[in-house]
């Protein structure tokens, strides 16, 4: 510490903190600082006097897109609590990364964050970067860079940012575990695989879906082949018309299990993303309460107040991300009942393509394109059949994740 309130910065201008060291503070709903803890004062380099009745602002880097802090609000002002990688500035001159985890409160929000260690946040450097390149170039407004922000989380993946987030929470705290000595956290390594898997299975989804509107344009084109071939209502002419009909009807299924407001697929994993995302909250809230108390309070407002607050909001995230769980499990059980339906449905239109190979067969060298409009049939059918047993194995995958959570829940109760 070079002189009072300002910390010793290294050569890169990036200020020192201690991987085992929590952030926390504490606003109002217009984002003043009302509270906050030593470790957020020392690093951001700044009397207590400078700090309680400021915005919290006061820390933000320009390095940290807009998209982020448009993100954050967007969840805090539905009431959910909101992850974010951010880059802060400090009064000296310096800069540091941490995790957060925010949260709506009564009466204002309250935020603790930790050291960054993953690999995922050096991607996430990266990102930043170009980010806020492009909304100082394009003059982004923030609405239309907080959607590149989304996409970049859709790429990779994630049903949602906040799916993307839950995935980041418990990256970072496994990664924190490991490096401070600890014993792995069983819960959150179970929650980061119940998580991945929930990301697995939304590609699965929509590539089964885009694989089947593709199938789509097959039956028009052996219609073609079929003017050419026959009279009008000959045999080739009704398959592809019976086969049309019917993959239209499992199409439509497929939207309403994949696409769409509503879906089963977003509202499983919503309720996933929740549960695991509140889970890691109430993990991080928990220590946070644990180091108050060797922590005298710097306002009006008692250590003792705060962690009461801090213990609340844990025993409510907790509640909260059961309820998602066990909804999150009844859904498991709809989409695998519902996978296995389609499966039976696809067995119909394989009955459809094999008389077309039948068809085909029968009109030997004079099919006039027939046999390659058969074999696209093949190779959809192939890769929709892949996809549906990846579907119900990962579906069975994340229903034992979600079961051996809440037996677990319940076993420790």
């Amino acid at each position: 510490m070079t002189k009072m309130g300002q910390p010793a910065l290294r050569g890169t201008n990036e200020v020192p903190f201690a991987l085992e060291e929590l952030f926390y503070s504490r606003t109002d709903t217009r984002g003043v600082i009302q509270s906050g803890n030593e470790i957020f004062r020392r690093t951001a380099g700044f009397e207590w006097s400078e700090m309680i009745g400021a915005p919290h602002k006061i820390v933000r880097h320009p390095d940290t897109p807009r998209a982020v802090f448009r993100v954050l609000w967007d969840a805090l002002k539905k009431g959910y609590p909101m992850g974010a990688y951010v880059k802060n500035k400090a009064k000296g001159g310096g800069w540091y990364w941490v995790f957060a985890v925010v949260m709506p409160i009564e009466g204002g929000y309250l935020s603790v964050r930790l050291k960054p260690t993953s690999e995922l946040s050096d991607e996430i450097h990266q990102l930043y970067r170009d980010l806020s390149a492009r909304e100082r170039a394009e003059s982004l407004d923030p609405e239309e860079s907080a959607t590149l922000l989304r996409d970049f989380a859709e790429r990779g993946g994630y049903s949602s940012y906040t799916a993307f987030m839950a995935y980041a929470l418990a990256l970072e705290l496994t990664e924190r575990d490991r490096r401070l000595n600890r014993n792995a956290d069983e819960n959150t390594r179970m929650l980061a695989e119940l998580n991945t898997a929930m990301g697995r299975l939304t590609k699965e989804q929509f590539g089964l879906l885009r694989s089947f509107e593709a199938l789509q344009s097959v039956p028009n084109n052996m219609r073609i082949v079929a003017s050419r071939l026959e009279p009008s209502g000959g045999p080739v002419s009704a398959i592809s018309e019976n086969y049309k009909a019917s993959s239209a009807v499992i199409s439509e299924r497929l939207r309403k299990f994949v696409a769409g407001r509503g879906n089963l697929c977003g509202q499983m994993a919503f309720q996933v993303a929740r549960a695991v995302f509140q889970l890691g909250c109430a993990r991080v809230l928990n220590e946070m309460s644990t180091n108050f108390m060797g922590e005298e309070a710097q306002n009006d407002r008692p250590r003792e107040e705060e962690r009461a607050l801090l213990q609340s909001l844990v025993t409510k995230g907790t509640a909260d991300a059961n309820a998602a769980m066990r909804q999150a499990a009844e859904l498991a059980d709809d989409m695998m009942n519902q996978s296995r339906d389609i499966r039976r449905q696809l067995l119909g239109l394989d009955t459809i393509r094999v008389l077309g190979r039948v068809e085909c067969g029968r009109m030997r060298d004079a099919n006039g394109g027939l046999a390659a409009t058969i074999d696209q049939l093949d190779s959809f059918h192939d890769d929709i059949k892949g996809r549906l047993e990846a579907i119900l194995a990962l579906s069975e995958e994340i229903e034992h994740w979600l079961g051996r959570y809440l037996r677990a829940g319940r076993s420790a109760a």
